[in-house]
């Protein structure tokens, strides 16, 4: 657990928390100041149809999330003059490209019209050849962590490892993410009626604070084992079912530069030794302004995946607190909120993912 020195722990949080896309696109800190009203753009083209998401979103004048940006347009082109429009859902400032996979070696951009009548667009980019992701696997150790009162504590984490294989001798850039999905049954009170409350799903970036990226040409081997891509505290989330999803992405050259230096601001340590804070701009621009200064990334991603789930009865001790059983009593302020409404845990819905 990091903690950042303020005033450096503050405006590019928001940006950042715009930074990883679903799957990969979950909160960085980035001990960067930024000023507010700019445009925030994380995203992506995936040869994974379901990865096809961006986020908008405006930068506020205080450490907080962007704004959402709704009502826009987002239009998804590629060299053979083929177009490909972004829907927003239920959330605000997330859309979405139903039933569309990116193809390797097609270059893509995006155009986005705002509400306020600004268009911007992004670099095209070439959708890179595959590297293959053999396997995942796991481990739960031990680690000693730091609350916020500076003391050291011991928790149990689980590790997540991949292995892969490059297709060939060429340069590749590779990204790694892990995403979690698990079940939140809320508090079932006893009723004349017998009746269940229904479950929530929460899916969110399982290490959002970690950047794994590779660089093909710093090593003339084919393959990489025992890569740590991802490390997870386990507490109360691991009561019930729990997927992990590991995603590989092969990206350009350009992405990889802009998740270099998201890395390196985002594990900045704050001293005064360090390299001064700089803004990280990325390939979206204003097509009426080219000098506006935007953030954020719209990316081209060959992605495959890997995918495996925990029950409790896979941990090797039991977990004791957290639970939203009924115990007798039905004051509802005795039980955590999430066990009452499982829907105010941050990123819960009622909607269930079709592998789950």
């Amino acid at each position: 657990m990091k903690f950042l020195k303020k005033p450096l722990a503050s405006y590019l949080y928001q940006a950042g928390l715009f930074s990883v896309l679903i799957s990969c696109l979950t909160p960085l800190d980035f001990p960067v100041e930024i000023a507010g009203g700019r445009l925030v753009v994380s995203g992506q083209i995936s040869t994974l149809s379901d990865q096809n998401i961006i986020q908008l979103g405006i930068t506020a004048n205080i450490n907080r999330l962007p704004f959402p940006i709704g009502g826009a347009s987002i239009t998804l082109f590629d060299d053979t003059g083929n177009s490909f429009s972004y829907v927003e859902g239920l959330v605000p400032g997330i859309y979405s490209l139903n039933g569309v996979s990116g193809i390797p070696g097609r270059s893509y951009y995006i155009e986005i019209a705002l509400p306020n009548g600004k268009i911007y667009k992004s670099l095209p980019e070439k959708m890179p050849e595959p590297a293959v992701l053999n396997s995942t696997y796991y481990e739960i150790v031990k680690e000693e962590v730091v609350d916020s009162e500076g003391a050291f504590t011991s928790k149990d984490f689980l590790k997540v490892y991949g292995n892969s294989t490059f297709t060939s001798s060429n340069s590749a850039f590779l990204k790694w993410s892990v995403e979690e999905a698990f079940l939140l049954s809320p508090t079932d009170f006893p009723d004349p009626f017998g009746s269940i409350p229904p479950p929530c799903f929460v899916i969110q970036n399982a290490d959002p604070q970690r950047v794994v990226l590779f660089d093909r040409s710093t090593t003339s081997s084919s393959f990489i084992n025992g890569l740590l891509v991802g490390s997870r505290i386990i507490d109360w989330t691991f009561l019930e079912k729990h997927y992990f999803t590991t995603y590989q992405s092969s990206i350009t050259k350009e992405s990889f530069e802009y998740w270099r230096k998201v890395n390196i601001l985002a594990n900045q340590v704050g001293s005064i030794f360090d390299t001064p804070p700089a803004e990280i701009t990325g390939n979206i621009i204003n097509i009426n302004n080219q000098s506006e200064k935007t953030l954020g990334f719209f990316q081209v991603s060959n992605q495959s995946y890997q995918r495996f789930v925990l029950r409790p009865s896979n941990l090797p001790f039991p977990i004791l607190n957290g639970k939203c059983d009924f115990d007798g009593n039905f004051n509802t302020d005795h039980y955590p909120a999430r066990c009452i409404d499982c829907t105010s845990a941050r990123n819960s819905s009622y909607v269930r993912p079709i592998w789950f």
